[in-house]
């Protein structure tokens, strides 16, 4: 797994954003990595009995985004500039990126380059205090779901 980390990579594939070992997250995350096995979709989204709602979702996308990364990658030395020159899902549909802030109109670009742009804007979410609150006690925003 030494191409994830050479040169060419660095800015893809962004590190794991980790959840603090003994914080209430982490104990929620635990019980997701012990449900998901199980073979029981249905138990592994399942809210925990006395949990916040807020809370369990945050720690499953987190997670989500955590194993997309890992996912993805493992496809980086396939999928380079020259192999991957435009971000698509099959012949009739390409993406081009566009955040609305920093960049309003649409961006054409290769697959690397617009997961760059995905992977970073979702982790610049992720770290955003205001939107994902990681201290215990501190309230989601009224608009979290």
């Amino acid at each position: 797994m030494s191409f994830l980390f050479s040169s060419k990579n660095l800015k893809t594939f962004k590190p794991k954003k980790n959840i603090p070992e003994g914080s209430h997250q982490y104990s929620l995350k635990q019980y997701v990595d012990s449900t998901l096995g199980s073979g029981n979709l249905r138990l592994a989204v399942r809210l925990p009995e006395g949990e916040d709602l807020n809370e369990w979702v945050a720690v499953n996308v987190v997670d989500f985004f955590n194993q997309t990364n890992m996912l993805y990658g493992t496809i980086t030395e396939f999928c380079t500039q020259e192999e991957c020159s435009v971000m698509s899902a099959g012949p009739k549909f390409t993406y081009e990126w566009a955040d609305g802030v920093k960049v309003k109109k649409p961006l054409k670009c290769s697959a690397p380059e617009y997961m760059d742009y995905l992977m970073t804007w979702i982790q610049a979410q992720l770290d955003d205090e205001g939107l994902f609150p990681s201290k215990l006690g501190v309230p989601f925003p009224k608009n979290f779901l």
